[in-house]
């Protein structure tokens, strides 16, 4: 969903951050959330966006960093 959203520029503008947004939602309600900076995120997305990050590395990074909620 991530790189889809990043990669098909489906907005005019703000798609790096409406993913992130809907990643976020699915994981908080999924009783998930995921620990990483605001820098990390920001330095991942736009990667995937500059295309340096595939979807196998993006699905490798979110595994690492994906943790249940308590």
């Amino acid at each position: 969903m991530v790189h889809g959203i990043i990669k098909n520029h489906g907005f005019v503008d703000a798609n790096k951050r409406t993913a992130y947004y809907l990643v976020d939602l699915l994981a908080e309600r999924s009783d998930y959330e995921i620990v990483a900076s605001d820098e990390a995120v920001t330095d991942m997305f736009v990667s995937v966006a500059n295309g340096e990050t595939g979807y196998e590395e993006l699905a490798i990074w979110f595994r690492n960093r994906l943790q249940r909620q308590e």
